[in-house]
């Protein structure tokens, strides 16, 4: 039998373990207190000290890790009746992929969903979070469209940024082509893809181009410095820790001073009114300080804020609805939240 398949149905079988048996488990076997956890995600975290790490070897064997860490966790693919790739044309020639997802209960005018996916602009892509964004176009009934926007070291910032805003562009050139309705259009993305959401709707603004009618920023990354307090005190033992997030920031950011450019650190726009209304979620998590001044930076400038926040959660939650009951209530509850304001 192939080996994943198997590793598949272990973790699964454990993680069906009763919550109190999954704590004792994990009691033995982490190094790190966490108590206020979900015991799964402990149990989990507990786990992960025997793989290789994600910067433990090159980039293409990080890809590898990560494709296969989300096919064991994620949840079971949806069958949806519309699943089409696009070949999007960038600016200089070159073309990116956009897959669109069509539930069977849109309506013939759909609300849409842009999302950009997380992987510190380093991993991932459109294949690993295929089963996410079948899952989110069923529970939203909106067309989700997942950007596979270029990926450092070959293409460091701001190339995925760029892309991103050109895959917007796209969206509103072809709304009526794809049969969905401009005015309910969003963007939506995990880590580096909630930093992308962030920059597409601050981009669009600047570009003139038609806003996004709200930005769904799931613990986004917002300031490549890594200067947060909570990069220290939850860079250690929950899963993205300080080595990782250094080994994503060196591939991404290979001349220091795009730090400064809004296209990666949209902290540090000074002038964030007249945005897209926003959903910001944050977990336990060392990007948590950057995603909450974030949100708080968008009130001020008079933008409306909702944040949903998941202290039992990790960074990475949103990949694990699979396994983790508590994640795939998140999930839901920002699908729930993102369906209300489309």
């Amino acid at each position: 039998m192939n080996p994943a398949v198997i590793e598949r149905a272990t973790v699964r079988a454990l993680m069906s373990l009763p919550g109190p048996v999954l704590e004792r488990l994990a009691a033995g076997l982490e190094t790190h207190s966490r108590p206020h956890l979900d015991s799964r995600l402990r149990f989990l975290l507990a786990l992960s000290g025997a793989k290789p790490t994600l910067d433990s070897g090159t980039v293409e064997q990080a890809r590898q890790i990560y494709r296969s860490t989300l096919a064991l966790l994620d949840m079971a693919p949806v069958s949806l009746p519309v699943v089409v790739d696009h070949q999007v044309s960038m600016e200089d020639g070159s073309q990116i992929l956009v897959r669109r997802y069509r539930p069977a209960d849109a309506p013939l005018v759909s609300p849409a969903i842009m999302f950009f996916h997380g992987g510190g602009f380093t991993i991932g892509g459109v294949e690993e979070y295929d089963r996410l964004c079948r899952y989110i176009a069923k529970r939203t009934n909106a067309v989700v469209l997942s950007v596979d926007y270029r990926l450092a070291p070959e293409h460091p910032a701001p190339a995925g940024m760029d892309d991103a805003l050109e895959a917007w562009r796209w969206l509103l050139n072809n709304t009526a082509q794809l049969g969905l309705d401009p005015n309910r259009l969003a963007v939506m993305g995990d880590s580096a893809g909630g930093c992308m959401s962030a920059v597409v709707s601050q981009q669009a603004k600047l570009a003139g181009l038609a806003l996004p009618a709200l930005q769904v920023l799931i613990y986004p990354t917002t300031d490549a410095a890594l200067a947060h307090p909570s990069v220290q005190t939850l860079g250690q033992g929950f899963g993205l820790d300080i080595p990782l997030l250094t080994w994503f920031r060196g591939h991404f950011v290979q001349d220091p001073a795009v730090i400064e450019d809004y296209r990666v650190s949209p902290l540090r726009n000074p002038d964030l009114t007249g945005l897209p209304e926003a959903i910001v979620i944050t977990a336990t998590d060392p990007l948590r300080d950057e995603g909450l001044e974030y949100a708080q930076k968008l009130r001020e400038a008079g933008n409306t804020v909702t944040s949903l926040d998941y202290p039992e959660l990790i960074h990475g939650f949103i990949s694990m609805g699979g396994v983790v009951p508590a994640a795939r209530k998140a999930i839901n509850d920002i699908c729930v939240e993102t369906k209300r304001r489309l």
